[in-house]
């Protein structure tokens, strides 16, 4: 059964969706015992270091991860789950606001921003990858292996909920929540209530 942020959350599938994380660490050990209380910083720490096998993140990790790990560290798409993949997709984009001064001016700097060359020199700064085909074929800011990993992931790749849910989402909710969940603090269904409460407001 698929299951949003924004739909079945609660449903039997849902919450076994996070129980099923929870006995990741609970049961199963996979997870270090320091994982509830981890940040990003100490989570690829502990990649870089050895003492996880894999991580989650997008490609703005690669290059650091090859310098700790060198030939010994790749990148794959999410394996499947369910019948199913699903990634996170574009956490930075341009966009057009309704309430735009000049929305025809905005458009003119997006359309600058995503032509050939212009491109590359953008994600040049950002640490992410061009949109542009032509400044993606010849990408080499990062090593090729991730940049693959990446263009296979985009037939599954989705966008998280478009709504001001989802910043608190990612930066307070869930991760609050999950970690009271690894710690037994709560049961997965209540962190699941939490946040569809969150995006019903």
């Amino acid at each position: 059964e698929d299951v949003s942020l924004t739909e079945g959350l609660t449903s039997e599938a849902g919450v076994a969706g996070t129980q099923f994380v929870a006995d990741l660490f609970q049961e199963d050990g996979v997870f270090p015992p320091s994982a509830p209380n981890d940040g990003f910083q100490e989570i690829i720490g502990a990649f870089k270091a050895g003492k996880t096998a894999m991580t989650i993140h997008h490609i703005g990790s690669a290059n650091g991860m090859v310098e700790a790990l060198g030939d010994n560290v790749s990148a794959a798409p999410v394996p499947e789950c369910g019948g199913g993949h699903w990634t996170a997709f574009g956490d930075e984009s341009t966009a057009v606001l309704s309430s735009a001064e000049d929305p025809e001016a905005a458009w003119k700097w997006i359309t600058f921003l995503s032509t050939e060359g212009n491109n590359t020199m953008f994600n040049e700064a950002t640490g992410q990858l061009p949109v542009v085909k032509a400044d993606s074929e010849s990408w080499t800011l990062h090593p090729q292996r991730f940049v693959q990993a990446t263009v296979d992931s985009l037939p599954f790749a989705e966008m998280l909920p478009n709504s001001s849910a989802t910043a608190d989402f990612v930066n307070t909710a869930w991760p609050t929540n999950m970690q009271r969940v690894l710690t037994g603090d709560i049961e997965p269904a209540e962190m699941n209530a939490k946040i569809e409460e969150l995006f019903a407001e």
